[in-house]
């Protein structure tokens, strides 16, 4: 059986959270999903409490979920692969992306996962 995977997401202001919300109103509540936000909190900080979350989950298949992959909050996820480079980090997140980690992280491997992520992040993007 493949692992669960935890979802860290680390983002600026509310997005991390609302996102988190709106997803769970389609999918229902989830369990094992992180979530951190910049607001009050200096670069050392945010680091720190991203930190403490990864010792949490030592040996879990990891997730990381990022606004922007320049800002605070992407630089303190791409800290995290001194850590643990075998997580995997996501820049770029939105409402697709999430229901996708949520309904495939317990069913398929992080490889794969990694692939899916990538594929509906970037499908949910459309000029109409």
């Amino acid at each position: 059986m493949t692992s669960r995977v935890v979802g860290i997401v680390v983002t600026h202001g509310s997005l991390g959270k609302e996102l988190v919300r709106t997803a769970e109103t389609i999918i229902g509540p989830q369990d094992g999903i992180e979530i951190i936000s910049n607001t009050g909190a200096s670069l050392q900080g945010l680091s720190e409490d991203l930190r403490r979350l990864i010792l949490d989950h030592p040996d879990t298949p990891l997730c990381l979920f990022v606004d922007l992959i320049g800002g605070s909050c992407g630089i303190v996820c791409q800290e995290v692969l001194r850590i643990r480079p075998d997580a995997a980090v996501f820049s770029g997140i939105n409402l697709p992306m999430i229901l996708e980690f949520f309904h495939y992280r317990g069913r398929v491997g992080l490889s794969e996962l990694r692939e899916r992520l990538v594929t509906r992040g970037r499908d949910g993007i459309r000029s109409l």
